[in-house]
């Protein structure tokens, strides 16, 4: 179960990280940042959410490209897009 602590509390009771499996802690309210305790290699644990980020990332660029229509565009159009990029560059 996922639980919401606030900056201030996590201070004052740091114990409440290592007895939730998630916890999301907030400033002001608002979520800033989400802890989750780890059984095994930390590095495995960060690079499958690097992995889940850049799966998210990509899906977002997927939908704008539908919505924009790019998803249309022949291939001889997206190379002279390119090509149009680099020399601007």
């Amino acid at each position: 179960m996922m639980i919401f602590v606030s900056s201030r509390d996590l201070k004052s009771n740091p114990a409440v990280l290592w007895k939730n499996n998630e916890v999301v802690i907030t400033v002001n309210g608002k979520p800033k940042a989400v802890a989750i305790r780890i059984d095994g290699n930390p590095r495995e644990i960060l690079d499958m959410i690097e992995r889940t980020r850049a799966q998210l990332v990509l899906e977002k660029l997927r939908i704008y490209s539908v919505e924009k229509g790019f998803d249309k565009l022949s291939e001889e159009e997206v190379e002279e897009i390119i090509e149009k990029s680099r020399c601007s560059s």
